[in-house]
């Protein structure tokens, strides 16, 4: 992709679009496209933290790295409760649903505090449960998996350090995290969209 390309390419988007793109889709960019951001960012006069935030996307990381970008995330209320009693983590909910010859399996990554995660993984399990195993041959196949799934996935919400969950879920928005770090209400939001 050109450096040419790529300034026309932002030159159309919108100040929001411009936002989207460069806090939550800037891996990759090469050192020309870097420039262009600097220099479109400049010439909007948005916030230089995007600048940092496209950076942080480009960059690898070790884990203490990831568990203090984790330590900004998990001071924040929970985004399922409100509450802000205990620091966050997440988790993967498995649910299975089945009706005769068709199984959906459903898996998510939620971010939320202990007894929130804890709820989650219980109401999936519950509905893999009942409605899981109708299907043949997957969903009986598929409900134990998600049991599993959720069952172990419970033990590592209430890890006093950051979960392997939580570590992936914070690098795949590391941009936006490092963007908005300084904004807590903005972090909020990134931590409640699903």
């Amino acid at each position: 992709m050109s450096a040419q390309f790529v300034k026309e390419t932002y030159e159309k988007m919108s100040d929001e679009e411009l936002i989207r793109q460069l806090t939550q889709d800037a891996a990759g960019l090469t050192s020309e496209a870097l420039q262009v951001v600097k220099d479109e960012v400049g010439r909007r006069k948005l916030s230089t933290n995007l600048i940092n935030g496209v950076e942080a996307q480009q960059k690898s990381y070790t884990l203490e790295e990831i568990d203090t970008y984790c330590d900004l995330v998990r001071t924040l209320p929970c985004p399922i409760t409100g509450d802000n009693n205990e620091p966050l983590n997440a988790t993967l909910t498995s649910t299975v649903m089945s009706f005769i010859v068709f199984t959906n399996c459903r898996k998510e990554v939620i971010v939320g505090s202990p007894a929130a995660l804890d709820k989650a993984n219980n109401k999936a399990l519950l509905l893999s449960l009942i409605l899981g195993w109708w299907g043949i041959p997957w969903g009986i196949i598929r409900t134990f998996q998600a049991i599993n799934t959720n069952l172990k996935n419970k033990k590592s919400n209430h890890l006093a350090t950051p979960n392997n969950y939580l570590r992936s879920f914070v690098l795949s928005r590391i941009g936006e995290i490092e963007t908005f770090k300084n904004d807590k209400q903005k972090l909020f939001e990134v931590i409640s969209r699903k």
